[in-house]
């Protein structure tokens, strides 16, 4: 039979991420109607900030590629924020919809900003950033599923997402498509 000491060490060796799914299930304590603010008020940032005429200025190819690489980085707290508003406790409990529904929202979200984007004066609408936006969300949606628990592979699906986004960052940056 096992001691306590060495049973929590066993714990910790199944579930590595136990520390941020305790984290994960603090926030989820926090009232539903104030988690779903949160993407709600990411999403408005978002459409003011691609509302914006962009200035004019010489080309730079770093600051392209930073620029390029925050639609992952926004579209991933978007689908975050929107899985984490959905979530009850324990936050590793399955829920079906909330992984699809939190990435399909974002991932629709972007679609339709990159449409928006087509209307306002020195933007374009952009295929690469529309990939990328929806890369970023099923990112998130992965990392929160195995730090959950609820999807053991998911570390593995995360590694191939993320190097895809960082493939849809560089098609934006250099190809322009």
């Amino acid at each position: 039979m096992l001691s306590d000491k060495s049973s929590s060490r066993v714990d910790r060796e199944i579930r590595p991420h136990s520390r941020f799914a305790a984290l994960l299930d603090c926030l989820v304590r926090i009232p539903m109607w104030l988690r779903a603010l949160v993407p709600m008020i990411g999403m408005g940032i978002i459409w003011w900030s691609s509302s914006q005429t962009p200035d004019p200025e010489p080309h730079s190819t770093t600051k392209s590629f930073l620029h390029n690489l925050m639609h992952v980085v926004a579209y991933a707290c978007i689908a975050g924020s929107i899985w984490l508003a959905w979530s009850r406790r324990p936050v590793g409990a399955l829920r079906v919809f909330r992984s699809r529904g939190a990435w399909g929202i974002a991932a629709l979200y972007g679609a339709v900003d990159e449409l928006h984007q087509s209307f306002v004066p020195g933007r374009v609408c952009s295929l690469a950033d529309f990939v990328s936006d929806a890369l970023g969300a099923a990112l998130a949606v992965a990392i929160l599923r195995g730090a959950s628990g609820v999807a053991s592979r998911s570390g593995r699906f995360a590694v191939v997402l993320l190097l895809a986004s960082f493939g849809s960052v560089a098609a934006a940056t250099f190809a322009g498509w």
